[in-house]
């Protein structure tokens, strides 16, 4: 190989490492880039969600966890599962005394009819603690109310 040749390989290997340094600047460079483009797309579905939820509130004037069932029509049962979404798990007795404090008035009897009205519905779910039966929200239902909300996918 001529002296000239050998000039030129030491030349390319130069260049070559020069390139490779460049390679990892650039990349070290795009590294806030990327964290920030991470950011934004939180940030907008984060905005995303809230206009849903305002978008909700303009169509029905609140946005509470009964609307994601359109087939309980009832407002008592539609009450009962506003407050199984506050309270967890109840059983009857419990209910129907929120359900007074609330309302005004209210009986177990009634409690138990918009219950099992519930329960058709997919709504809630009964929990049987050995004598007394509990219910709760069904987890398909918080699963949809944390979807309308945006907090998951």
């Amino acid at each position: 190989m001529s002296d000239k040749e050998k000039e030129q390989a030491k030349e390319i290997e130069r260049l070559s490492n020069k390139i490779d340094n460049l390679e990892g600047m650039i990349s070290d460079m795009s590294k806030p880039y990327q964290e920030t483009m991470q950011m934004m797309q939180k940030f907008n579905d984060m905005a995303s969600g809230y206009l849903k939820i305002i978008n909700l509130y303009q169509q029905h004037g609140k946005v509470s966890p009964e609307m994601l069932v359109p087939s309980v029509k009832d407002p008592i049962a539609q009450d009962i599962l506003v407050i199984l979404f506050e309270k967890k798990e109840l059983n009857v007795s419990q209910i129907a005394e929120i359900l007074k404090d609330r309302r005004g008035t209210s009986s177990r009897k009634t409690v138990r009819d918009k219950l099992k009205e519930l329960e058709e519905a997919n709504a809630i779910e009964v929990i049987d603690e050995k004598k007394i039966k509990k219910y709760k929200v069904s987890d398909e239902l918080v699963e949809k109310w944390l979807k309308l909300l945006g907090v998951m996918k």
